[in-house]
């Protein structure tokens, strides 16, 4: 025979749920829900954190870029200041009387006057001349000529010696003259 189970105050709690025997699957049923969902939520956690990390890991890698691109940026105006230089020394340079100079040279040298070297000054605000010849009279011959032309109205004497060339004894004389250019025309407006 079996015992006859007798409850007179059966309990309806939440707590004594699993101990009915109809309500145990239901009970192990929510249990199981419960730990689905605690371990969904500790793997979205996880996946959150590892993003996380990875947009941080982007956000200085693109810092760092740009900070590097700033950099190039301060070095890319330097380099276009450089070459801003460099194109007005061309231009300079290209625009410079050089066939009215070196004529009015070649017009005034005679057989006795020897041009070793023509020199620019740095900023072109100068030429320097160096010239051999045998004798003292012929160089100062020679100057007076040049001084009579007007690139060369300043010429002056800034050196003069003593050396050996081809087996003989010969004067070289330093010259040196302020350049003056010709004025540019100037540019009309709307004119490129």
């Amino acid at each position: 025979m079996k015992p006859l189970q007798i409850d007179f105050a059966p309990r309806h709690g939440w707590l004594e749920a699993g101990t009915d025997k109809a309500r145990r699957p239901l009970w192990a049923l929510l249990c199981g829900l419960m730990l689905l969902l605690l371990a969904a939520s500790l793997t979205t956690a996880w996946k959150l954190q590892r993003e996380r990390s990875a947009v941080n890991t982007r956000i200085a890698t693109l810092q760092s870029a740009l900070n590097i691109s700033e950099e190039g940026e301060a070095q890319n105006e330097t380099a276009t200041a450089e070459s801003a230089q460099a194109i007005a020394l061309a231009n300079m340079h290209l625009n410079f009387p050089w066939v009215g100079l070196l004529g009015t040279l070649e017009r005034n040298t005679r057989p006795e006057i020897r041009l070793v070297s023509l020199e620019m000054g740095v900023l072109r605000q100068s030429s320097k001349l160096v010239v051999e010849t045998t004798d003292t009279p012929s160089a100062l011959s020679f100057v007076d000529t040049l001084r009579a032309q007007p690139a060369y109205a300043s010429l002056t004497l800034t050196r003069q010696e003593t050396v050996a060339a081809d087996g003989a004894s010969r004067m070289r004389f330093t010259l040196e003259a302020p350049l003056v250019q010709a004025e540019q025309p100037a540019r009309k407006a709307g004119a490129r």
